[in-house]
């Protein structure tokens, strides 16, 4: 009996401690629920009224750009207008828009209205903008006749003369822009200037900012919540930024503001909410949230375990395929496999691992598309899955690079099945009548250190990948790292750590090999090399250095040292009285990423007084195929300056005939690759359309690596414009050159008469 009871007692002392612990869970999970919700509630409604405000400006932005649109039509009509057309067809545009009046302005900044009457709007920055090519509206509102209003304005051709036409909207038409109420009339919105003054002020009853500036009311009547801070608002606005603050006025209930950038005049759109918009969301999440728990406990205990079991399943199964699932092959990402790579490298045995590209992918993309170009890159990443043993993976790192971890480190095997897998990935082309062969090129690095981390395997196999240049005629070329690619590494560093200085100290000399025109036998003009002759090396030669100036950024200074050498030697030969040649350098594609980066060469020019005619700006036909739309803007700068500007090593790469149309060079230089094997016929054929259809297009055609006599003939008889090539002179020093073509001899008949005397 007593150890029944002592039993009982027991079972309720733990029945009353399972109690507490219950109510202890239920109030925690209460608070966590009651905070949860204010947190969810509240991000959930931001999040809401962000989207309204995006939509609210959308709706202004599209009315502005509807009076833009008008009024560009209307300056596009008018110039075929006789004058008594135009004012009747003016009158009937105001009549149907939202202009009040349209003006015509002059390039000094005189506006002429239809009635005669002029206006000064020389300082205007919107009037300005047009006049010089940019359409848009003026940042604040313009007074006429004691009316404010929004001023717009938009670049006018008229016979050759840049000119404007503006229009102006007065406020109470712009009201138009503000029917944008939000929650059913208790939400509104103020259209603001960049410095805070009011372009539109709402006329909604809950506007209790009032006053001509924003930033004025606020820091006189109002407080901003210590969250936010309006001294940033302010710097968001200059720098075109959105963001939301929360402020009172007078004391009154919150206000919720997001403010977001209009697309024209620096305007910005302010949406203002009163915090009862969320309110009552929380307050009614919160209720439901208590009640739910006093009421079914147990059910709530299995509803959020559920419930948070399937969202973290979701959010980890999300949070796992962005990280670790590359979208377009399904496999391994970089970040996945840098993880398994660690888990090997802590339980170490030696291996390989693989850098793999495609060659000239970026062509697949280019014909086909990159849906189509995605597919390939599925399609090679299973063929190379599929040859895989357990303990061995690969992962698409970034566009068509591949990295792929070996268990074996025998490099006659890995060899092997680098081969099989290109073969497998060649497969495709047994049932195509015309094969379609996709080459890939490897660097390989056996990992016998277990000390090294993920960086150095990953940067010394891309380091044997892209130091791969064997002739490509294999379907698969593999480079294996060793000692020999950490010297030239060493070597590079080297050259890096000395080119500053052999910069400043001119050890960069420029070498001028000669064009010679094939009509007069003389040379018509020099291109500028560049050779590095070290004191203590001697002569460092641009294979050795240009490509790694390439990568690293310097090559723009060297540009521009050679560019300025030659801008000096010009000067000098005028000084002299020398015939003065024109020479042309080469520009590196890495200047058309530098924004204005022709001001430093028409700087230079300047600087020396050298004709721009007898400059020529030589750019690389692979350029075209980065950036065509660029790529003409600069072509156009070049020719402004009145600079001269050809294609170099036209013929290398991809070249299409049809890219001469879309590029406005003046000049042309075939690359040695037409003439480096013996011309048949419909070698001849091709060298001598191009050549024809380079005349047609007034451009001059130079070819470059010619060295036999027979070649010069040939080119002769095509009627090519000028060589460039061994068969006359190598590049030689400057000395040297002007010593030789002083007198600019027939170069033609000097090489015939050796032809006959040998």
């Amino acid at each position: 009996m007593k150890r029944s009871m002592i039993l009982e007692s027991d079972i309720k002392k733990r029945g009353a401690l399972a109690l507490v612990v219950i109510a202890v869970v239920i109030m925690t999970m209460c608070v966590i629920l009651v905070k949860h919700g204010y947190e969810i509630s509240e991000n959930e409604v931001n999040s809401y009224l962000s989207e309204i405000s995006q939509q609210t400006s959308y709706k202004v932005n599209q009315r502005i750009e509807l009076n833009m649109d008008k009024l560009k039509n209307i300056g596009s009509t008018v110039k075929y207008l006789n004058q008594k057309d135009y004012v009747a067809y003016f009158q009937e545009e105001l009549n149907n828009s939202a202009y009040k009046w349209i003006a015509w302005v002059s390039e000094n900044g005189s506006a002429v209205l239809i009635d005669g009457r002029t206006i000064d709007m020389s300082e205007l920055e919107a009037v300005q903008n047009a006049l010089h090519g940019t359409a848009g509206i003026n940042g604040e509102l313009y007074e006429f006749d004691g009316m404010l209003g929004a001023l717009y304005a938009v670049p006018y051709l008229n016979e050759g003369s840049n000119q404007a036409l503006v229009g102006w909207v007065p406020t109470n038409t712009m009201e138009l822009l503000l029917h944008t109420d939000t929650f059913d009339g208790t939400g509104f919105s103020h259209i603001v200037s960049q410095n805070g003054n009011f372009i539109l002020h709402s006329k909604n009853k809950n506007a209790v900012v009032n006053g001509n500036n924003f930033f004025d009311v606020i820091e006189e009547q109002g407080e901003i919540d210590s969250k936010y801070s309006l001294s940033r608002m302010k710097n968001d606005l200059k720098e075109g930024k959105e963001g939301v603050i929360e402020f009172t006025i007078n004391g009154e209930e919150k206000r919720m503001l997001i403010y977001k950038p209009l697309n024209e005049g620096n305007w910005y759109i302010f949406s203002i909410v009163p915090p009862d918009i969320y309110s009552a969301q929380i307050s009614a999440y919160i209720s439901q949230s208590v009640l739910t728990v006093a009421v079914v406990v147990c059910l709530l205990f299995l509803f959020l375990f559920s419930i948070l079991w399937i969202v973290t399943k979701r959010k980890n199964k999300e949070i796992y395929d962005i990280a670790f699932l590359d979208p377009v092959t399904g496999g391994f990402t970089q970040a996945r496999m840098e993880i398994e790579l660690a888990e090997k490298m802590n339980r170490f045995e030696p291996f390989s691992f693989v850098s793999l590209d495609l060659k000239k992918f970026k062509l697949i993309n280019d014909m086909f598309g990159s849906t189509e170009g995605n597919k390939v890159l599925k399609y090679v990443y299973h063929c190379i899955k599929d040859s895989l043993y357990d303990g061995e993976y690969v992962a698409r790192v970034r566009d068509d690079n591949f990295n792929i971890v070996f268990r074996t480190v025998d490099k006659d095997t890995i060899s092997k099945r680098l081969t099989k897998i290109s073969e497998s990935i060649n497969e495709f082309n047994k049932k195509r009548k015309t094969p379609y062969y996709i080459q890939t090129v490897c660097g390989t690095y056996i990992v016998n250190n277990r000390e090294d981390n993920i960086i150095i395997i990953r940067d010394r196999a891309n380091s044997a990948r892209k130091r791969n240049k064997q002739n490509g005629i294999l379907l698969c070329d593999n480079l294996f790292y060793n000692d020999l690619e950490r010297i030239n590494m060493l070597k590079e560093k080297e050259i890096e750590d000395t080119m500053d200085k052999a910069l400043e100290n001119h050890d960069f000399k420029v070498f001028l090999q000669p064009k010679v025109n094939l009509k007069t036998g003389k040379v018509s003009g020099a291109e500028a090399l560049v050779r590095w002759i070290d004191p203590i090396k001697g002569m460092i030669y641009p294979n050795d250095f240009i490509p790694l100036f390439e990568r690293n950024g310097f090559i723009l200074k060297l540009d521009l040292y050679v560019f300025e050498e030659v801008c000096k030697l010009l000067q000098k030969w005028k000084n002299e009285g020398r015939t003065l040649y024109p020479i042309s350098v080469n520009l590196s594609r890495n200047h058309l990423h530098q924004k204005d980066f022709l001001e430093d060469y028409e700087r230079i020019q300047k600087k020396y007084d050298v004709s721009p005619e007898l400059l020529e700006i030589e750019l690389t036909e692979t350029v075209v195929f980065e950036n065509l739309s660029l790529l003409k803007k600069v072509i156009d700068n070049i020719h402004e300056i009145g600079f001269l500007c050809s294609m170099d090593d036209f013929g290398s790469g991809y070249s299409s005939l049809n890219i001469l149309k879309e590029i406005p060079v003046d000049g042309l230089k075939l690359d040695r690759i037409f003439f480096d094997k013996k011309l048949d016929q419909r070698s001849k054929d091709v060298i001598q359309s191009v050549i024809e259809l380079a005349e047609k297009l007034n451009m001059a055609t130079v070819a470059e690596g010619i060295e036999t006599i027979p070649q010069v003939e040939i080119l002769q008889k095509m009627k090519c414009d000028m060589i460039q090539g061994y068969v006359f002179d190598k590049p030689m020093p400057i000395a040297e050159f002007e010593d030789k073509y002083r007198n600019n001899p027939d170069m033609i008949k000097a090489i015939s008469r050796d032809k006959q005397e040998k």
